[in-house]
């Protein structure tokens, strides 16, 4: 992977705890596969997008199991982060500007962090093959 689809330093914490909430789903299900995890991903983007402008929506949800539980996990991951405060210094903050903007909500900002985390579940299936993400991940975070 070029140095240019890197996400930036800042946003590490926020994919740090989404993908500690996924390594700990995918201990518990091991049945859960990059793919699901691409999609869980992909809904999570438009979900918080469509938030950022404005819309109300319910949150992302899945009829199979194991998925529904990775959703409720990072829901939780992303609850914490919020009554801690632990991004709301990157909000209208000039020091911060992906694609050239401040970013102007939390919703923004994690619409931001999805759409890395899909790319990177992308690379690695493709790299590694239908469980290369989750493996990758697996390695190099605690569950």
């Amino acid at each position: 992977m070029s140095t240019s689809h890197y996400p930036p330093e800042y946003l590490q914490p926020c994919l740090f705890s989404i993908e500690q909430a996924v390594v700990a789903t995918y201990l518990d299900h091991p049945q859960l596969h990059d793919k699901e995890v691409e999609e869980t991903y992909e809904q999570f983007k438009d979900f918080f997008q469509k938030l950022a402008k404005g819309k109300e929506l319910y949150e992302p949800s899945s009829t199979k199991a194991a998925r529904q539980t990775l959703i409720d996990a990072i829901l939780e991951a992303l609850d914490l982060r919020e009554a801690s405060g632990a991004d709301s210094y990157l909000i209208m903050n000039e020091e911060y500007q992906p694609g050239g903007f401040p970013i102007p909500c939390v919703e923004a900002l994690y619409a931001t962090c999805f759409n890395y985390l899909r790319r990177s579940a992308r690379f690695w299936r493709k790299e590694r093959g239908p469980n290369g993400y989750l493996k990758f991940i697996s390695e190099r975070l605690p569950g």
